[in-house]
């Protein structure tokens, strides 16, 4: 790695730690400890808020550590109110915070939180959230808030996400590597193992609840994925009472979004509702320009132009109850279906000419009808025991899909160099793919002292089935015949088996947790046409967790992590079938792909302070066997054919440094800016007549909220990625600005509009070099998703959602000051303690019980 990066980078962090100290180093402190009122145990990872008497602006909030302690400095003077909430506990209320130069240090001592009875009249404390939460080890991101994605899909949400990008195919990449682990609610399913672009496509973003993104998980997840996990969490209700709402969309290129929602919640079930329907139009289009040098003689040229557009529609339904079947023990049934289909239609023509002469002109007119169906139903049980802390949750999932696809392509041929230059083909492709998914899980977690001790089994199968069927047009007869030549049956089956412990325990201001996964896979692939062939991949591999922390004051943590991953090929880049659908861009897989074997090292600080919330990240990824896409002549007398396969080369690093900063400079604008700077080395392969590449690279995005007003939020997000290095070339630069406004008519009725790509500028440029002893190539595309579009959204929220009760005078407000009579807003549900189910600390419509 470059030492005047890590010189950079370094003192980037040293910069940042400075300014954290100096930040701390005025103000007044607010201090206390959070105990249980029933047993003085300390509360670890609850939420303590402070907020201004005077605009009702969150100025600072955290978490306890693993002693209940907290201390929020650098408070300016003035008046505030201190909310301390716990999940399943009553909520502590103390109005009388004043920070002044005749009192800088205020100590509250212990506060004694009571576990939440029964069920009372709710209170409603009505702020707006947060649109990022940041950890050290996740950060979570409040969807809600994202108004240049409404009306859009969830690839729309997650191309607003900092870390993450989304390429022109919709494939996601976090921190410039493809190899991310997606899940939904936190599991693997059909929906997250068939084709994941499709899918995401099809979720509305109004079906998203919060997106998670995990860039170094421990051994308690899932070690698949190089360079993290992305989580996609759906929406499911969390509130007390009846609760609804809808919102609809429509927008510029036959754009149309709905959505549904209905719930109800009282202390014996919760049970929810949601439906999301999207439709919509996307026009892309492309060229790719090819160069081929035979020696000194003979030059060839390939210009290639592409248009397409694609009309998609899509259904998300999400239901499921979860029964109290006491204080301690809840059950939940859910399930999620999505379908959807997709039109598509590609034109295009192709020249190809050698010293400037004129050889052949193609010309392709191709459609495509897909339709797919994604049922998934899981069981979920969560048992708390006595001991505060202990906890056995256990989930039984099972997931099937069903994804059938037409094509019909048309070729004309003009060979300018035959007798009789013009003929055509026909060819008519069906696609039958099915799959079904079994999960069983169950994860225990004991608490001891300072620490905790968790553990866990995992069984999944997977298994798809997809029949590849080709017709060609008998010019003769007229009929289109089966040809076996072109078909195929790819059948996948996978079976991981799991187990994992992590132990965690808390000395003074330093932290460390170690974990143990052991995974043992086994892969089998058969490929069915005029004869079968059949492969098998077996492995046993332990993947470790190590992570430091220290502590550094109460607003600061630095972190050390380190991680070994894995990337296992999946069965499209498994299947040995030659795919000719496209004359010129041949296509296989490779069976004999051997799984990345990734270890990955971050060093993360993280800081809070008054207006400004930092999180940087050193981070080096070293990987062996990398999956590469490599693209070759098909052979060295068919220069015209490019055959694009999978290949595990020698190795590759990532080194980078990320930032991810929130500044709050006043109650009515924030912003939150993430800037990733990465070193990529590429070692070359002389097997696959790959050259060692390496080079810097850097992507930026920033995102700015202005609420000028109460009922007025605007939005403005803007994106650049820079060049690139890739195995065979490089990436050009690619950026885009959107924009959004929302407008809240009423207390229930809001007005939305938003523009992505403003400027219509996100497009993905590519150079690709190929060189032999016999020849060299460069080839020069560029290709594009979709064009700007622009929607508007109308929402209208019911029941106690969107009506909330009247807040209490202040006189009653002052009466709660030292009194335990507010529970936390979940009421005793069922979530973990800092699992996501506890406060928002920096508000929303948070319902309690009174």
């Amino acid at each position: 790695m470059n030492p005047n990066l890590i010189k950079t980078v370094f003192f980037s962090l040293f910069i940042f730690s400075f300014i954290a100290v100096k930040a701390q180093q005025t103000g007044g402190t607010v201090s206390g400890k959070l105990v249980d009122a029933t047993n003085s145990q300390p509360l670890e990872l609850a939420t303590v808020s402070l907020v201004s008497k005077v605009d009702n602006h969150t100025v600072k909030s955290m978490q306890t550590d693993l002693q209940g302690n907290f201390s929020l400095t650098g408070i300016n003077d003035g008046q505030y109110l201190l909310r301390a909430t716990y999940v399943s506990y009553l909520s502590y209320l103390n109005s009388n915070i004043n920070i002044s130069a005749a009192n800088r240090q205020v100590d509250l001592g212990n506060i004694k939180l009571s576990p939440a009875k029964g069920v009372l009249k709710e209170v409603t404390i009505t702020a707006q959230k947060s649109q990022i939460q940041l950890g050290i080890d996740k950060k979570s991101f409040n969807v809600e808030q994202s108004i240049v994605s409404q009306g859009g899909s969830a690839t729309d949400l997650l191309a607003n996400v900092p870390s993450v990008q989304v390429d022109v195919d919709g494939n996601l990449s976090l921190r410039g590597s493809t190899s991310v682990k997606v899940l939904i609610n936190g599991k693997s399913s059909a929906l997250t193992g068939g084709n994941i672009a499709d899918i995401l496509q099809s979720i509305p973003a109004s079906a998203i609840e919060t997106i998670e993104v995990i860039t170094n998980p421990s051994s308690k997840y899932d070690a698949e994925g190089q360079s993290g996990i992305i989580n996609i969490v759906l929406k499911k209700n969390a509130q007390k009472g009846f609760t609804g709402s809808v919102s609809a969309t429509v927008g510029t290129q036959n754009t149309v979004n709905t959505n549904a929602a209905i719930a109800y919640q009282n202390s014996k079930v919760n049970i929810y509702a949601n439906y999301s329907f999207r439709k919509g139009t996307r026009i892309g289009d492309g060229f790719s320009n090819k160069l081929t040098n035979v020696g000194d003689t003979l030059l060839q040229s390939q210009n290639q132009i592409q248009n397409q557009s694609f009309t998609f529609t899509g259904h998300n339904i999400r239901s499921g109850i979860d029964i109290n079947l006491d204080d301690k023990t809840t059950l939940g049934f859910s399930d999620n279906i999505n379908i959807r289909d997709r039109d598509r239609t590609q034109t295009g023509g192709t020249l190809i000419s050698q010293n400037n002469s004129l050889l052949q002109r193609i010309n392709q007119n191709n459609f495509s009808h897909g339709t797919g169906t994604d049922i998934d139903f899981n069981i979920d049980f969560n048992h708390k025991y006595k001991k505060k802390g202990e906890e056995l949750t256990a989930n039984v999932n099972y997931s099937t899909d069903k994804n059938n696809n037409f094509d019909n392509l048309l070729t004309e041929y003009n060979d300018y160099t035959l007798p009789q230059p013009y003929s055509k083909s026909q060819q008519n492709n069906t696609t039958v793919g099915r799959g079904h998914n079994w999960n069983f899980q169950t994860d225990f977690t004991l608490p001891l002292t300072n620490g905790k001790l968790e553990a866990g089994l995992r069984s999944q199968i997977n298994n798809s089935d997809n029949n590849y069927i080709v017709d060609t047009l008998n010019n003769t007869s007229g009929s289109f015949d089966y040809n076996p030549f072109l078909s195929n049956r790819f059948i996948y089956k996978e079976n991981i088996n799991a187990a994992y412990t992590n132990y965690q325990h808390q000395f003074g201001n330093f932290g460390l947790q170690v974990g143990l996964r052991l995974e043992d896979s086994h892969i089998r692939t058969s490929l069915t046409d005029s004869v079968t062939e059949q492969h098998k991949q077996d492995y046993l591999r332990l993947y470790p967790s190590v992570f430091l922390s220290q502590k550094l004051s109460e607003n600061q943590t630095l972190q050390l992590s380190y991680t070994r991953r894995v990337q296992r090929p999946r069965d499209r880049q498994l299947s040995p079938f030659v795919d000719q659908s496209d004359r010129l861009n041949y296509q296989q897989g490779n069976p004999d792909l051997r799984p990345e074997d990734t270890h990955a090292f971050e060093l993360s600080y993280i800081n809070y302070f008054t207006g400004v919330t930092l999180t940087s990240s050193l981070y080096y990824r070293l990987t062996n066997g990398v999956i590469q896409r490599i693209t070759t002549p098909l052979s060295p007398t068919n220069i015209d054919t490019s055959l694009t396969t999978f290949q595990n080369i020698k190795s590759a690093s990532n080194a980078g440094y990320e930032l991810i900063a929130k500044v709050s400079p006043s109650p009515i604008l924030d912003l939150t800016a993430n800037v990733n700077v990465y070193y990529r080395h590429i070692d070359g392969d002389a097997a696959f007549n790959l050259a060692t590449t390496s080079g810097y690279a850097w992507n930026a995005n920033l995102t700015g909220n202005l609420k000028p007003f109460k009922k007025l939020g605007i939005q403005l997000r803007g994106d650049y990625q820079a060049p690139q290095v890739i195995p065979q070339g490089k990436m050009r630069a690619m950026y885009g600005l959107d924009g959004g406004v929302k407008y809240d008519i009423t207390k229930t009725l809001s007005l939305g509009g938003n523009v992505r790509d403003i400027f219509n500028s996100r497009k993905f440029r590519s150079d690709i070099n190929y060189n032999t002893p016999y020849f060299t190539s460069s080839t020069v595309s560029e290709r594009r998703f979709g064009t700007r579009t622009g929607m508007v959204t109308l929402s209208w929220r019911f029941g106690n959602n969107g009506i909330p009760q009247k807040r209490k005078d202040k006189k009653d407000n002052n009466q709660q000051q030292d009194q335990d009579n507010t529970p936390d807003e979940n009421g005793g549900g069922g979530a973990a303690p800092g699992a996501g189910g506890g406060a928002a600390p920096a508000g929303g419509v948070v319902k309690g019980k009174g």
